[in-house]
């Protein structure tokens, strides 16, 4: 139980950094005190339940992630449950009904099989050129159900969360809540795979890595164009 509290509160100081958050920021998006996003960093305390989910979805990650690191393995499984039997019956009735909506989403988010148009690669790291962008028909399974196209990811800088060379799915729409992932043109000749974020005071769109060897982007807004917020 002690070694998961460090492991949450390394991956709490991980995911605020890659934001750019101080503590104190980071406790007003989530309604916390600094005192509190301080404990959880130290590994002194556990937040709530409630509010792991909400520290994953302000994070765009899931809660195995932020309990366990990246090195989610089976002997994590093993700690999850042995923390799970330690739990009274009313708060594993909370964990319970909690995996089960995650599971119903998952269910309803994912089909078994289908079409979808593969259109070209995007850049995880300089954007890359458009070149011939014939989009492919291809046959995948566990396409989101939001996914309107696919595209091949190259460069390293939005891993862990998106590796080289994957295949990845966006829905098309023109506009992005800041934090969201998204596929980016870049100057009508380029695209790229970023988070991502508005500077109101210059006007700049920022576009962000995950990677934190990769600086952030600086855009002006006519420079960029949104093809669509990326799924999974």
């Amino acid at each position: 139980m002690k070694e998961s509290k460090i492991i949450f509160g390394q991956m709490i100081d991980y995911f605020r950094k890659q934001n750019n958050l101080t503590m104190e920021e980071l406790g007003q998006k989530l309604g916390k005190a600094t005192s509190s996003i301080s404990r959880w960093v130290s590994g002194e305390r556990y937040p709530k339940i409630e509010e792991i989910e909400q520290i994953a979805n302000f994070f765009n990650t899931d809660i195995y992630t932020l309990i366990f690191g990246f090195n989610y393995n089976e002997d994590s499984k093993s700690d999850l449950l042995t923390v799970y039997n330690q739990l009274t019956d009313i708060r594993k009735h909370k964990v319970y009904s909690y995996a089960q909506q995650q599971l119903d989403e998952q269910t309803d988010n994912l089909n078994e099989h289908r079409s979808i148009y593969l259109v070209g690669s995007s850049a995880a790291g300089l954007p890359l050129d458009y070149g011939d962008l014939d989009a492919e028909l291809i046959d995948l399974y566990n396409i989101p159900k939001k996914a309107d196209k696919a595209i091949h990811i190259k460069g390293d800088s939005m891993e862990p969360k998106i590796a080289n060379n994957s295949i990845i799915f966006y829905h098309e729409q023109p506009t992005l809540e800041i934090g969201e992932i998204g596929i980016f043109e870049i100057n009508g000749s380029a695209v790229t795979c970023k988070k991502y974020y508005v500077d109101y005071e210059s006007k700049k769109i920022i576009l962000k890595s995950i990677n934190p060897k990769y600086e952030p982007m600086y855009f002006a807004r006519d420079q960029v164009r949104i093809l669509g917020k990326v799924v999974f």
